[in-house]
């Protein structure tokens, strides 16, 4: 016959071992339990067939029970066995009296149980005592067989035990390590994609700094720098005033004030200025004539004239060279102004740049993990799938293996 492991393992489907669930330790357990459930709801008489007995004398007057089941107490007053009438523990002391109609003597002894001790009255003598208790015996998972157990009875025990040990594989399933290792691989997953996209955030807030109006020195003030600089070459009556002021430019013209300087001192060649007769043109036509006249006192001083009418010259082309570096000034200050909020601009590009690339590379990762998480997911969703599975096949076994069990225990109990 095969082991009651072997055939609870065939009503079950579970693999038993030592370290499974349930383990051999447990299944024997419940075969133990199971064994004296059937025997606990056996006859009487069919229980007698089951007893073990336990002898008292005057050395040993009482006997711990260990919770058996005592069917059955005799004294032998020094002919035969006298029955043993069981009392109420309370009612010792008087069956102990002689004067009490319900004291005890060697024809009609008396036994009763206290704290889990059974003591007769009288004690018993050298003729001794015999206490009939049911035997509960110990059911291994490797055996095949009970000893003092009906046969009728046996094949209840592996059922009973495979009850048990669906309900132990039932509570293991519920705290799968498998599904517990994927949850926490997932939680750790989902923290560390929390954690990188914390960071891509305040990468994202630092570049916002960079480019936001409101943070005051920024990518954004730098341009607008650029723009504003750039205006106040065309803006009118800016300041520097450049292109937008016709009194520093005028389309056609050039630059306003050289070219009215470089006009006055044109007048003074040969522009009838400060008259027609004395511009540099007709001063010279005048030496001229005058030398040719052989008039030198003349001619002398008409050069001289000549000579104030270049000094005048040469002043006006100063004051026009005065007005050009007055402008290369303000050209270069503005170019200055553009440079400087230039290179702050391509210095916070790139670190917005190195900002961006930062908030990719850690949304990458987060990604990653996602990723992960998102695998850990359709693991714990697979498992599940089968642990679903597998516990719905298990408590149905369980209801037709409960159900069985019950038919055959009453069938047991009104044998």
């Amino acid at each position: 016959m095969a082991t009651f492991e072997a055939q609870v393992e065939g009503l079950t489907s579970l693999s038993i071992d030592g370290s499974s669930a349930p383990t051999q330790t447990e299944l024997t357990q419940f075969l133990t339990d199971g064994a004296k459930e059937i025997l606990t709801v056996l006859p009487k008489n069919k229980k007698a067939m089951y007893t073990t007995s336990s002898a008292l004398d005057n050395s040993t007057t009482y006997l711990t029970l260990g919770g058996s089941e005592v069917l059955g107490v005799m004294r032998d007053d020094g002919t035969i066995n006298q029955p043993c009438r069981r009392i109420a523990s309370t009612l010792s002391g008087r069956a102990q009296d002689s004067a009490e109609m319900i004291y005890g003597t060697s024809t009609d002894p008396v036994w009763w149980v206290v704290n889990n001790i059974l003591s007769i009255f009288p004690e018993p003598g050298s003729s001794g005592a015999t206490v009939q208790t049911l035997a509960y015996p110990a059911v291994a998972y490797g055996d095949s067989s009970i000893t003092k157990f009906p046969d009728e009875a046996e094949y209840l025990v592996p059922i009973y035990a495979s009850v048990k040990a669906i309900q132990n594989a039932l509570g293991a399933k519920a705290g799968n390590s498998d599904i517990t290792t994927a949850l926490g691989a997932l939680k750790q997953s989902i923290t560390n994609a929390g954690t990188e996209i914390g960071l891509a955030k305040t990468e994202a807030a630092e570049i916002a700094a960079y480019t936001d109006t409101a943070s005051g020195s920024n990518l954004e003030t730098a341009a607008d720098g650029i723009a504003t600089a750039v205006a106040k070459f065309q803006a009118d009556g800016g300041d520097p005033a450049l292109f937008g002021d016709e009194t520093q430019y005028k389309t056609g013209d050039g630059l306003t004030r050289v070219n009215t300087a470089l006009d006055v001192a044109i007048s003074y060649i040969n522009g009838n200025y400060p008259n027609a007769a004395y511009d540099l043109a007709a001063n010279l036509a005048d030496v001229d004539s005058d030398l040719t006249s052989e008039d030198i006192e003349l001619a002398s001083g008409r050069i001289k004239q000549a000579q104030t009418t270049l000094s005048a010259v040469q002043a006006e082309i100063n004051i026009a060279q005065a007005h050009i570096a007055d402008w290369n000034a303000a050209v270069n200050a503005l170019q200055s102004e553009i440079s400087g909020f230039s290179s702050e601009v391509s210095s916070r590009a790139a670190l917005v740049s190195t900002k961006v690339q930062a908030v990719q590379s850690y949304a990458g990762t987060a990604n990653a993990y996602l990723s992960q998480a998102s695998g850990n997911a359709a693991e714990i969703q697979s498992r599940l799938s089968v642990l679903t599975t597998e516990y719905t096949w298990l408590e149905k076994q369980q209801a037709k293996l409960q159900a069985d069990y019950d038919k055959g225990l009453q069938m047991v109990a009104g044998a």
